[in-house]
């Protein structure tokens, strides 16, 4: 059997090793709660920019298709008032094209 001073010996190494467990348990739980808030920070950075990115690009392609709309509204204008002004040309000249367009598409 053991002796009395070997089993508070054992006693006191359960006792220091049960604190080293729980010291131990204890820092990496802080550490994982600071890696976790430092990693939730530098989501909201990163979102933020890519938010911020995504609103830039949008007001580009905003502008782009409105530019693009603007445009395609003054060509339709001026066709349709070249037409109404010379009707006799604007036939011959479709009439021309849709030759050329029915010659091209039935070769092969």
């Amino acid at each position: 059997m053991l002796s009395s001073a070997t089993k508070a010996a054992a006693n006191v190494t359960k006792s220091l090793a049960e604190h080293d467990i729980r010291s131990s348990a204890r820092e990496a739980s802080n550490n994982a709660r600071e890696a976790a808030r430092d990693l939730n920070d530098r989501g909201h950075d990163i979102l933020h920019d890519v938010s911020g990115y995504a609103n830039e690009a949008g007001q580009k392609v905003r502008g782009l298709f409105d530019r693009t709309l603007d445009g395609s509204k003054n060509a339709t204008h001026k066709i349709e008032t070249e037409i109404k002004t010379n009707p006799v040309r604007s036939s011959a000249i479709a009439l021309g094209a849709g030759f050329i367009l029915g010659a091209l598409l039935t070769r092969r």
